[in-house]
């Protein structure tokens, strides 16, 4: 039963991989949605495995590093990877750099997360959130081609980058839910 968070952790891990390797795949016409589909189901796993983790009393030091390189692929890599497929962007300098920086924002957080006692607060934006934000954006947004996408596009894509990065790494204390 101890095991149960971790591997629910690496389900996790392999929707956000699964969710990279299937944007480099074959096109499908409902690729975008089901990105986004594995990335919220990502958020849904991660959501029961710390639960049980606490339940079970299987809080571990492997579980906590694990379902940081989790959230780091699904929630970081996996939701860029979405904006930067569906944006054909080419070589934006602005795209390439706002992603770059919203992954290393995602990993400074949760190395941070990491070596804190958080038990009451998050610090700054958790990438959970962050990356699912993005998520939808990619999914909903961009593959829809909607007026803001097709008047700003790689402008409001590198804001939204921007500003979820710097929510990331903020000293902002925001209240645990559950």
């Amino acid at each position: 039963m101890k095991h149960i968070p971790n591997v629910l952790t690496i389900t996790n891990m392999m929707l956000g991989l699964a969710s990279v390797l299937f944007l480099l795949q074959v096109n499908h016409p409902h690729k975008p949605l089901i990105v986004t589909s594995f990335i919220l189901l990502g958020g849904v796993v991660d959501f029961f495995d710390g639960f049980l983790a606490r339940k079970l009393n299987a809080v571990t030091e492997i579980g906590k590093q694990l379902d940081s390189f989790a959230d780091l692929i699904t929630f970081g890599i996996a939701p860029v990877a979405l904006v930067n497929y569906l944006g054909n962007w080419g070589h934006s300098v602005l795209i390439i750099t706002s992603s770059l920086l919203f992954v290393a924002a995602g990993a400074y957080r949760l190395a941070r997360y990491n070596l804190g006692d958080f038990s009451d607060y998050f610090m700054g934006l958790p990438i959970t959130i962050a990356g699912m934000i993005l998520a939808v954006y990619g999914g909903a947004v961009l593959s829809r081609g909607s007026a803001m996408y097709l008047h700003a596009g790689g402008v409001a894509t590198a804001v939204l980058l921007l500003v979820l990065s710097l929510m990331m790494v903020s000293r902002v204390k925001m209240k645990r839910i559950g």
